[in-house]
């Protein structure tokens, strides 16, 4: 088995990094610099809820040739606004798109060709839900981990709900209403 350099040990995502959770200790310990494949899931997990769940704040106000960059940057995080149409209004492929294109965009942890994003025929149970499976492998040593996500999108609220299908730690649901365990307790 080949060794892990330490350039390969996965690390925190920089605002995991830059939260201090012991203020009191000067100096973090090896392990704390350094997480393991769950806790890699879980963050990611997180982190594409925020994505999916913020609303991005240029889409219809810039240009895209002149802009470019902007529409990339974090100017722009997030999805298109999504709350209060109906099913009928929205074309699918087109929020497959927007949905990989946000995912490309800003969760770097992503093998960018892995990534597959389809969706799922409502089932007529809820009448203004749609369902998305998102696949790809996470960058990981010594071999990528699989992601695979069924995504709920409820067009009334806007609310954005994953459920990781690939087994892992972390909750069965997550959406941006529920507490992570990098979270800082509650008064």
């Amino acid at each position: 088995m080949s060794e892990v350099f330490s350039r390969d040990r996965l690390q925190p995502a920089l605002l995991d990094r830059l939260i201090d959770h012991e203020p009191g200790v000067q100096v973090e310990p090896i392990d704390a610099r350094t997480i393991t494949r769950s806790r890699l899931r879980q963050s990611v997990l997180r982190d594409l809820s925020w994505l999916l769940n913020a609303q991005a704040g240029l889409d219809d106000e810039v240009d895209p040739r002149a802009f470019a960059a902007a529409l990339r940057s974090t100017v722009n995080y997030g999805m298109p606004a999504l709350s209060g149409r109906l099913v009928s209004q929205v074309q699918i492929s087109d929020l497959e798109a927007a949905i990989r294109e946000a995912v490309l965009a800003f969760e770097p942890r992503i093998l960018p060709h892995t990534l597959r994003v389809e969706g799922v025929l409502p089932d007529g149970a809820h009448h203004n839900l749609l369902s998305f499976e998102i696949t790809a492998q996470l960058w990981a040593q010594p071999y990528p981990l699989e992601l695979l996500l069924k995504t709920d999108l409820d067009l009334e609220t806007g609310l954005v709900e994953l459920r990781d299908r690939a087994g892992g730690a972390g909750p069965a649901v997550l959406s941006p209403l529920t507490p992570s365990a990098d979270d800082p307790p509650q008064d």
